[in-house]
């Protein structure tokens, strides 16, 4: 039976991707590219923070890619991090779920002082077991490294011992390939369909809708 839930944090349990794409937006359209943010979220969504590639030449993202990534590190901080909310629900639920028994860690591609805000803002820092970034990790292959890393810092032996929670399908499908079980939530702006079909095996809507609904969800058949 799994001993742990791997969360990720952006979009899951905090509302950041909407923020985080509109950064990215006004990152990109200082190097000339004018993207619809519909079209950013689209490309987050399947290839997390290699998706500069779809929008620069290959000249121009071997060139600017880096530079372009600090500037938007700088200005999501600058401009946006003061703007991210917890979801409704999100608190209550990793204190459920420590109730029920289960251990908790958080994987995420934030940038640890944004982790450390984040936990600040749920005020969940007494029910995390570990928690790791891209800090820690190969950046190639950030949605397997980060909760295959968590994992790790759990001090557990397989992805058997463990359920993943996350928001977009690019982080459901690194779950997934690790041979974890993931249920999918709806709250960071991607659908149903697009949850299921990346290879979660539930989904449902915000943190909070997930507590309500918890006896009829995964973690209660697999807790």
């Amino acid at each position: 039976m799994p001993k742990a839930i791997v969360f990720e944090v952006d979009g899951t349990l905090v509302d950041t991707n909407v923020l985080r794409a509109r950064a990215w937006q006004e990152a990109l359209a200082r190097y000339g590219r004018q993207v619809r943010l519909p079209r950013v979220l689209a490309q987050m969504a399947r290839m997390g923070d290699q998706f500069l590639s779809v929008f620069l030449p290959e000249d121009e993202y071997l060139r600017y890619a880096d530079e372009l990534a600090s500037f938007h590190r700088a200005l999501f901080h600058e401009e946006y991090l003061h703007k991210v909310r917890p979801f409704l629900g999100a608190p209550e639920l990793l204190r459920h779920l420590r109730e029920e028994g289960w251990r908790i860690a958080l994987a995420s591609t934030a940038d640890p002082d944004e982790l450390e805000h984040y936990i600040e803002l749920l005020g969940v820092e007494d029910l995390i077991d570990a928690r790791t970034t891209d800090a820690e990790v190969d950046r190639n292959r950030l949605h397997e490294e980060i909760p295959a890393e968590a994992i790790r810092l759990l001090g557990l032996d397989a992805t058997d011992d463990t359920l993943a929670i996350a928001a977009v399908p690019y982080d459901v499908e690194g779950a997934v390939r690790l041979g974890m079980r993931c249920v999918g939530l709806v709250c960071g702006g991607f659908t149903d369909e697009e949850l299921h079909s990346a290879g979660a095996i539930a989904v449902f809507g915000t943190p909070r809708d997930l507590l309500t609904r918890y006896a009829e969800s995964p973690l209660a058949a697999l807790g």
